[in-house]
């Protein structure tokens, strides 16, 4: 059996999902939501709706009034309008930095503090730190990209959503569930690096000819070949794998430093013939300039494809027992798989595919992240499952889409990272680039394939296609979303490292983040007590937080707590608000 042949994108039709929508932006959003707002901005219009500033075919009222004072809010605050077609009412969303009440300064930095990002980020760098890159603003963007279909769809089948509601600090908490579950999993939370952390041999390691490159290994016997084909002792190499193959759980890898040693010795291209005959994956950290030359980059690719297949006349989940464990299961699993009905299923027999079959007769989408060609020797493909369900949505979460050509290192989001150019703007202390070691692009790639979904869905429902639908996303679709103004050179000059990311430094009492532009310095902020600096700081207009340096913490904060939900450990509620 072989998977259908390639077709032409539905993004590249007359008919698209968001035919005839108009979409409504304030004519400046503030600062900090600059980024998110450039995101729902750019992703409806790929989507087929218009740009209307200012003005649009519904009001409050129900009238046909002018809305520009609707869309020009004050504050940490915006309001993006999606209007139906044939001037139908629309849907208001409200973005907001901080969730409603909070009415203080915000921007990246200091939101990536007050989340407890800069923490993970920083449990393999020596302390909290800022990523080098609008990652909260770009994942929120897509969130609320997600919240204007999902009303867009709720209006087609009957129950129209007059407004919405998105803030960034609740994407993130969102985005944090696996994590914070594990950290208030029952009476064995999991075990985290605390300050002062300790710094450690991590990857990515650098060659004996100066090659810094990342490496991967899905199973213990190619990280063990590998490395004792490089030379590393034997109980270094045992020492090393469990922590190695908890670093994306844990956003920590303290590796054994004689493993970047042995590698030190060999050259990279040594180092690439030991890793073919071993298994073990490697790939060489790529630039912005590297990554710019791509073709998926030059020719500006969508981060997703939606295709209308051929008509038909006859028309990888976190281990259940990883700990730690509440009621039984998995922390980090329960939280993955929050208000999900789980089944097992052994798909490579011939009843497990009988048993998907059953399943997706009743279903509007299949969606699997399996490696290239799986679907297919497994006779899940697009074609097979249309026999069960002609109208089926088939999509399609993969690491690395249709790109790049030639071989593909292992999809895992470090790899990725390394590959896109990611790496090279998320640095370490001392300036170097390196994957982080938190999932940026697991986490940023499966909401783009959410949002790709709802964008079928609403393609289906609304009649722009007809025929049944195939929806692809990646990891490095995602990587493009994130890096879109450095790559493209639309909001900043091709070459721009990402603006100044603001201030981390130590207060009286604790961590404190500035956003950029203050005139504040290190020395001047360890004189007076956080608490002292948030309202001098507020009170100018800058923004400022204190750095969270324990997630465990994060639902025990008042300001927080709403959004937290608690049955055995902490889970984030979902980031959408809908009325």
């Amino acid at each position: 059996m072989t998977s259908a042949p390639p077709l032409s994108p539905l993004t590249t039709s007359e008919a698209l999902p968001l035919d005839g929508h108009l979409v409504h932006l304030p004519p400046a959003p503030p600062a900090g939501l600059a980024t998110a707002t450039r995101v729902v901005r750019d992703h409806l219009t790929r989507l087929g709706a218009r740009f209307g500033p200012g003005s649009g075919p519904w009001h409050p009222d129900g009238s046909a009034a002018p809305a520009r004072d609707r869309y020009a809010t004050a504050g940490p605050e915006t309001v993006i309008g999606l209007g139906g077609p044939h001037h139908a009412r629309g849907t208001d969303l409200t973005l907001r930095g901080w969730p409603t009440g909070d009415p203080t300064p915000f921007d990246e930095t200091t939101a990536q503090a007050a989340t407890g990002l800069m923490a993970l980020h920083g449990r393999a760098n020596g302390g909290p730190r800022p990523l080098g890159t609008d990652y909260l603003s770009t994942l929120t963007g897509v969130v609320a990209t997600q919240a204007l279909l999902a009303a867009a769809l709720s209006g087609l089948r009957g129950i129209p959503v007059r407004s919405a509601r998105v803030s960034v600090t609740e994407a993130r908490l969102f985005s944090l569930g696996p994590y914070v579950a594990a950290a208030t999993a029952g009476d064995e939370p999991d075990e985290v690096p605390s300050p002062p952390y300790r710094r450690a041999a991590r990857p990515p390691f650098i060659s004996a000819d100066g090659v810094r490159f990342e490496v991967e290994a899905l199973e213990v016997q190619p990280w063990r070949d590998f490395w004792k084909a490089v030379g590393a002792p034997a109980k270094d190499i045992a020492n090393s794998w469990r922590a190695f193959a908890a670093r994306h759980a844990r956003a920590a890898a303290p590796l054994i430093t004689t493993l970047a040693q042995c590698a030190a010795r060999h050259r990279y291209a040594d180092l690439l013939l030991i890793a073919e005959r071993t298994g073990m994956g490697l790939c060489a950290l790529r630039t912005l300039t590297d990554r710019r030359a791509d073709s998926d980059v030059r020719y500006d690719d969508d981060p997703w494809e939606l295709r209308e297949l051929p008509r038909d006349e006859r028309d990888g989940l976190p281990a259940r027992g990883a700990a730690p464990l509440v009621g039984g299961v998995s922390a980090r699993f329960a939280a993955l798989n929050a208000g999900k009905e789980v089944r097992a299923i052994d798909i490579r027999t011939a009843a497990g595919r009988r048993a998907v079959a059953e399943t997706v007769a009743g279903a509007d989408v299949f969606l699997h992240t399996w490696a290239p060609g799986e679907a297919a020797r497994l006779r899940l493909d697009e074609e097979d499952l249309a026999r069960a369900r002609p109208g089926l949505i088939y999509a399609w979460a993969s690491a690395w889409g249709r790109a790049p050509d030639g071989p593909r290192p292992p999809g895992t989001d470090p790899m990725v990272q390394a590959w896109s150019g990611v790496a090279d703007t998320v640095t370490t202390p001392d300036g170097t680039p390196a994957p982080s070691l938190v999932a940026l692009l697991d986490v940023l790639g499966g909401q783009l394939a959410a949002e790709s979904v709802l964008a079928a869905l609403l393609a289906r429902e609304s009649g722009a296609a007809t025929g049944r639908l195939r929806v692809d996303s990646s990891l490095l679709g995602a990587s493009r979303v994130l890096l879109r103004p450095l790559l493209r050179g639309l909001d900043e000059a091709p070459g721009t490292q990402p603006a100044a990311t603001g201030l981390v430094a130590p207060t009286a009492d604790g961590l404190i983040a500035v956003g950029a532009g203050a005139a504040t310095t290190p020395a001047e902020l360890a004189t007076a007590p956080t608490a002292t600096w948030l309202g001098r700081l507020h009170a100018a207009g800058i923004p400022a937080r204190a750095v969270v340096t324990d997630i465990a913490a994060l639902p025990q904060d008042p300001a927080l707590s709403p959004y937290f939900t608690h049955d055995g450990c902490a889970r984030p509620t979902p980031p959408w608000s809908f009325s």
